[in-house]
């Protein structure tokens, strides 16, 4: 009985953490930028937690923001895909993860591409 009551805590714990994670929102999720230049993000942050959570960018140690609830803007300079990481603050159980994609535009692309088609079509 004690089993089955401790593997029912469990499962209740886990939805608990699913359904808090669910309240950790970063948008805009996408940033488009020119060749050779970084992408440069007004990112909206906002999550609602029980307890105070901390977002990270993955691979950096330090925190960018701490808060319980925020509701926010954040200015960030990415160059490459980046996923941010909503963790506990006390006990650093990872709560949600949300990837940012960088994607590169190059204007001149269609341009050259259309030189090219029209030199293909030789001269009457």
């Amino acid at each position: 009985m004690a089993l089955r009551t401790l593997a029912l805590l469990l499962l209740l714990r886990s939805f608990i953490s699913v359904a808090a994670a669910a309240d950790f929102s970063l948008q805009p999720r996408l940033c488009l930028h020119h060749a050779h230049e970084a992408c440069v993000l007004k990112l909206k942050v906002s999550w609602q937690q029980d307890s105070k959570a901390c977002l990270y960018k993955k691979a950096d140690p330090s925190p960018l923001l701490c808060a319980s609830s925020i509701n926010q803007h954040l200015q960030l300079e990415l160059t490459e895909h980046t996923s941010f990481e909503l963790r506990n603050l006390t006990t650093g159980e990872l709560l949600a993860e949300r990837q940012i994609k960088v994607l590169q535009v190059d204007l001149n692309a269609s341009d050259q591409l259309l030189k090219r088609s029209r030199n293909s079509w030789g001269n009457p």
